[in-house]
């Protein structure tokens, strides 16, 4: 994908998109390129397909939700998404959390940022800020039944967390059957897109329908070791 594809599937979108927007975009996109060879941020290193498989794949989330105004966290970040896509477009209040320093190190020195980066461990990060965001996001983390014990303590009730996943999707629903129960959320939308790589991707907005249980999150080599 070129970058005025990128700008057209975006408008197709019914996305916003400033020419500020998008000169951010390709500014982020070439400074993780370029640090990416001092540091490894991604294994994706071919322009095109760092379009499509990390802006354009983080943009898809805008299509399920009203991000305006919200506070919004996005775990496991890695190199940067969606998080540094939703800041971009949006005027939500961003958080990207990871617990790599060298990674959140590189992302925080982006000149023209408005996120703001935390080092920290999403399951020890929910001891102190529990129920604190209007939506949580994770893209490439890990299983969703591990995941949504990880992420649902975080969210607001009446709040949304929203798993990118890819074509495993349907089999980890399945096995997250438990987990949903006992944290109280559901799925509420399931929105399946292929990539014009033939990529097939699977974004699960989930709600939350009650407090979450203080014994939730726990340590995550019990969470590891005992899924919900």
């Amino acid at each position: 994908m070129t970058l005025e594809e990128l700008k057209k599937q975006i408008n197709e979108l019914g996305i916003a998109l400033s020419d500020e927007s998008f000169v951010l975009l390709k500014e982020y996109m070439d400074y993780v390129l370029k640090m990416n060879k001092e540091i490894n941020l991604t294994a994706i290193e071919d322009e095109e397909s760092y379009i499509e498989k990390m802006i354009y794949d983080s943009v898809l989330p805008l299509k399920l939700l009203d991000f305006s105004g919200k506070h919004v966290l996005d775990i496991g970040t890695g190199s940067g998404y969606p998080g540094t896509v939703i800041d971009t477009l949006t005027n939500a209040r961003v958080d990207l959390l990871d617990s790599t320093s060298k990674k959140l190190n590189v992302i925080s020195s982006f000149p023209n940022k408005r996120f703001n980066t935390i080092h920290a461990r999403a399951e020890e990060y929910a001891s102190t800020h529990r129920e604190t965001y209007d939506i949580a996001i994770a893209r490439a983390v890990s299983a969703l039944n591990i995941l949504l014990e990880i992420a649902i303590p975080l969210v607001k009730v009446n709040g949304y967390f929203i798993a990118m996943k890819g074509k495993e999707a349907e089999t980890e629903i399945k096995e997250a059957s438990g987990a949903f129960k006992k944290l109280n959320c559901h799925i509420e939308r399931i929105d399946k897109v292929i990539l014009p790589s033939g990529e097939e991707r699977n974004n699960i907005l989930i709600k939350k329908d009650k407090p979450t249980h203080k014994k939730y999150p726990r340590e995550y080599k019990e969470i590891k070791r005992l899924p919900l």
